[in-house]
């Protein structure tokens, strides 16, 4: 009996082994994107160990402690090889990685008492952290970070939209954890349970060790003594180079706000002092007696991706934008983020503040923000304009009722409070956004002026899928290429958003109350969206800036200053809208004016003088010139005991 049970729980073992080797293989026969030959070998590798330990029982003592000496090195070298190649990784991590993986197996190890569940433990928490980081470069072009964690929620209710795919280096890393948890299968080394005190105590001194060990990748001498890639601003070489657990720590440093060299409240008022005795007469005049309303619309994913390349369209996917001119203003705007992160566009815009002093990949919404923040809103709502927020999306997206509530806003809305909405793809649409704009001005009392702040949600990737109720209408004359019809989706997106805009100026265009509205793109779509038309090399600095472009427009019912061809960056944006509406500055939006025309672009990812050059995050040639900025920014955003209240706004 005895005998049977063993034959048949072999037989299930074996069918299941199977299973999920025959799954993962044709997993990635369906959805490879890339022809490597080395990694088909690899697949044959690891399915030839697959297939040998189905059939193994029981390894001699000795093949048990090589295996599970080994099993933390192989643990380390799959997830490691889910995104990247290893050999490009620098020797210097790599010793402190391994040493890492030892230090949390032998820990496992002494909890558990078990080796195959400790190996098994850790094996399966880096697969879910390495699954997850190859889906994160995927869509936003960026990996983990340590302050996306607050960012789940928000991940999971948008993930049905995007689709999921497979390069087959990630179907045979997938593959070889498969194949590690048949190679670990037979082991059966484990502590004697007399020994639970000792265990206990030697768990305790190695945790000790593991955070100190931790602490110590965070140090500058450890990062120049083992050649650690330290360039923040761009993320995905730091994990290359350095490894995804290593990276992943050293980023844990930059969850809080780092103090600026230099820093002391004496200091920034000193700022402040010199700002206000500086300020010419003329701009010390109270705000126009008929305040206008403002409307600023952060249209989700909006650009112009001619500035990629020259592409020829069947029809215009922008026409009533481009031939605004009347009372117009149009420029672009360097962007902090591309693909993702909407958050941080609206941090910049709404508070004057720049992701240059911030870590790459933080969300101040999620990390920063906790008590009052003074910005646009608290500015307008002064000076007695109703403030309004919107976003038809989900109200858990980015912290947003809470900062909304920091920022003053007098009203919010969400999904839940668009009636009968219409729905592009799987999102409300502009118009309907823009039709909620309308019904709040009508029901508005006449003699009080609104700001409305709408977050719009149409345009959000992702472009693979199609639906029954959008039909793209906007081709790419001879274009070609796998990623095309994700390309041409987004354009005739864009075509709706332009389209209800035009419904938006017209209305107001009838309206006899002032009213000025500003529209602009969060970010540029996604890397995979544009790769069928981009010409542009991002070798360069220069280069690379052209896919955070984005374009902005600035349109009144009444008579403004047109302009066209301005470059600015989100946080010095609200600044010219001010002044076309007649709104006085505060001290800290005179600050950023006067610094615009020296640095009219600063952004998280680069900044750029009035000659045009660019110059690469925290470069020793800006020093001096942003050094004040990045004071007053930390006192605004940090200090906040201390904040120079009447400098941030009125």
């Amino acid at each position: 009996m005895k005998l049977q049970e063993v034959r048949r729980d072999k037989k299930l073992i074996c069918c299941i082994y199977l299973a999920v080797m025959a799954c993962i293989f044709l997993y990635a026969l369906i959805m490879k994107e890339e022809e490597e030959w080395p990694y088909w070998i690899h697949v044959l590798i690891i399915a030839g160990v697959f297939l040998f330990n189905l059939f193994v029982t029981e390894y001699p003592r000795p093949v048990q402690w090589i295996i599970t000496l080994a099993a933390p090195a192989a643990v380390f070298l799959i997830a490691e090889g889910y995104t990247h190649e290893l050999v490009k990784m620098n020797q210097g991590p790599v010793i402190l990685s391994l040493f890492l993986y030892y230090l949390v197996f032998v820990l496992l190890f002494l909890i558990t008492g078990n080796a195959r569940v400790s190996v098994r433990i850790m094996a399966v928490f880096m697969l879910i952290a390495a699954t997850v980081n190859y889906f994160t470069l995927q869509f936003r072009s960026s990996p983990l970070l340590p302050w996306d964690l607050y960012s789940a929620g928000v991940a999971m209710s948008v993930m049905n939209n995007f689709k999921y795919s497979l390069t087959l280096r990630a179907c045979s890393a997938l593959l070889a954890f498969a194949a590690f948890f048949a190679a670990t299968r037979p082991i059966e080394i484990s502590i004697r349970k007399k020994m639970r005190k000792a265990r206990a105590a030697a768990a305790g001194l190695l945790v000790i060790v593991l955070l100190v060990f931790c602490r110590s990748l965070q140090s500058e001498e450890t990062a120049d003594r083992f050649g650690f890639n330290i360039y923040l601003f761009n993320p995905v070489a730091m994990y290359r180079d350095n490894g995804f657990a290593v990276s992943f720590i050293m980023n844990l440093q930059y969850v809080r706000i780092e103090k600026p060299e230099g820093y002391s409240l004496i200091n920034a008022q000193k700022i402040q002092n010199e700002m206000m005795e500086n300020m010419p007469e003329n701009e010390k005049e109270s705000a126009a007696e008929e305040q206008p309303n403002i409307i600023v619309v952060m249209n989700e994913a909006f650009s112009d991706l001619s500035v990629l390349g020259d592409f020829e369209t069947n029809v215009d996917y922008m026409p009533f934008i481009h031939s605004l001119r009347e009372n117009t203003r149009k420029g672009w705007m360097y962007m902090s983020v591309k693909g993702g992160n909407t958050a941080n566009s609206e941090f910049e815009f709404l508070t004057g503040s720049s992701l240059y002093w911030l870590p790459v990949g933080s969300v101040a919404y999620q990390q920063y923000i906790r008590t009052d923040l003074p910005g646009l809103a608290d500015q307008l709502r002064n000076l007695g304009y109703r403030t309004v927020a919107m976003h038809p999306y989900y109200s858990s997206g980015w912290n947003r009722p809470k900062v909304y509530e920091l920022m003053h806003f007098d009203e919010t809305y969400f999904q839940r409070d668009f009636d009968d909405p219409e729905i592009i793809r799987s999102y409300i649409s502009d118009q309907t956004t823009f039709d909620k704009i309308k019904q709040l001005y009508e029901e508005k009392n006449p003699d009080q002026p609104m700001f409305v702040f709408d977050v719009t949600m149409q345009n959000h990737g992702s472009y693979y899928k199609s639906f029954d109720n959008f039909t793209p209408d906007v081709s790419v004359i001879g274009g070609s290429g796998y990623y095309l019809s994700s390309t041409e989706q987004y354009l005739s997106l864009i075509k709706r958003s332009d389209e209800a805009f035009k419904d938006l100026c017209h209305y107001f265009a009838g309206q006899d109350q002032k009213t000025i509205i500003l529209m602009f793109g969060d970010h540029q779509p996604a890397d995979y969206v544009v790769r069928s038309i981009q010409q542009v090399s991002e070798d360069t600095l220069e280069g690379q800036q052209q896919r955070y472009l984005v374009p902005y427009v600035m349109w009144a019912n009444y008579d403004i200053e047109e302009s066209e061809g301005d470059v600015t960056s989100p946080n010095y944006m609200a600044i010219p809208l001010l002044e076309e509406a007649g709104i006085p500055l505060t001290g800290y939006q005179r600050f950023l004016k006067e610094l615009s025309e020296r640095i009219p672009v600063i952004t998280g990812n680069a900044a750029m003088d009035s000659e045009g050059n660019f110059y690469e995050r925290h470069d020793e040639a800006l020093a001096g010139v942003l050094n004040d900025y990045s004071l007053l920014q930390y006192n605004d955003l940090a200090d906040t005991k201390n904040r120079l209240e009447h400098f941030f706004t009125y």
